[in-house]
């Protein structure tokens, strides 16, 4: 029932949905979506895969924006069941509920959020990967740092994580929030953009940290921690920003924090996601007076 193609011919005529997974380039996106709204039906849905880019910088580009949102998957896509679908300021709600009906279609666990910058699971993402290259450049191993959150029960530590999904990822997505992470830039400027991407990353192939990326660490004083003070750090890190989101009204829900977390990166589900354990561990009230459930 597939059918393949590489022009906008006559196989777009007829379609209910786009999914565009281009690369995150708005300007590659623009003349994407200028070929596609030539060639699609009216009343086609379009949803776009960025995981980074604001829903609403690219509604305009198309002819009917209030049919337009954001259709996150997860890396990789055949194992995370997570899909945040993203209503921008133009989306309708009849596409929001024509999106979640195509999650469940494809057999996908969605939530919904409000557009924003990560939307949900990478913006609690993007924080905690900032505080653990703080950590690696204050002394603390890479080693040390993923083996923390991997016996906390996360499934890979975070800076596997990073090279996982390409180091130049969250090098692009703090460059267009206006930040620039040493470590990060020095890597990926020499060109290691992950051990599946370009060949190099922080790890060989054996899984060992490669020892010719520790000269590329941006080194700033020395403050070892332990691996109670890493995962509390982390983890702190996730709580702000999820209660900023709830603060913002990104999602209406404390629980599609939760459940984002666990199906998206596979926090551990025996915690209940982040805000649950922080309100079992008592760091809801410490850090906010009071709990999210």
């Amino acid at each position: 029932m597939i059918i393949t193609t590489t022009e906008y011919g006559a196989e777009f005529k007829d379609v209910d949905i786009v999914v565009e997974a281009v690369f995150e380039d708005l300007k590659i996106k623009q003349q994407v979506y200028q070929d596609l709204c030539q060639v699609i039906p009216g009343d086609c849905l379009v949803a776009s895969n960025t995981s980074s880019l604001a829903i609403k910088s690219m509604a305009g580009l198309l002819t009917n924006p209030e049919r337009f949102g954001g259709l996150h998957f997860f890396s990789p896509v055949w194992l995370m069941q997570l899909v945040e679908v993203i209503r921008g300021e133009q989306t309708s709600q009849e596409t929001v509920d024509n999106l979640l009906n195509f999650a469940a279609a494809i057999k996908k666990r969605p939530i919904v959020c409000r557009d924003n910058a990560g939307f949900v699971v990478n913006a609690l993402l993007f924080p905690m990967l900032l505080e653990t290259f703080k950590y690696i450049e204050e002394g603390n191993a890479i080693e040390k740092v993923d083996r923390a959150m991997t016996s906390f029960g996360m499934p890979v530590g975070p800076i596997r994580l990073t090279d996982e999904v390409g180091i130049d990822v969250p090098y692009k997505i703090f460059q267009w929030m206006g930040i620039r992470q040493e470590t990060l830039a020095n890597v990926v400027e020499a060109g290691r953009m992950g051990l599946k991407k370009s060949g190099k990353g922080f790890f060989l192939k054996d899984g060992s940290v490669d020892p010719e990326v520790l000269p590329l660490i941006a080194k700033k004083g020395l403050k070892e921690l332990t691996a109670e003070q890493i995962q509390e750090g982390l983890l702190e890190a996730m709580f702000k920003t999820g209660k900023d989101l709830l603060d913002r009204k990104i999602v209406d829900d404390v629980r599609m924090i939760d459940v984002g977390m666990i199906w998206g990166v596979g926090f551990p589900a025996d915690k209940g996601g982040p805000m649950k354990w922080a309100d079992l561990t008592g760091m809801s009230r410490r850090l906010f007076g009071k709990n999210f459930y």
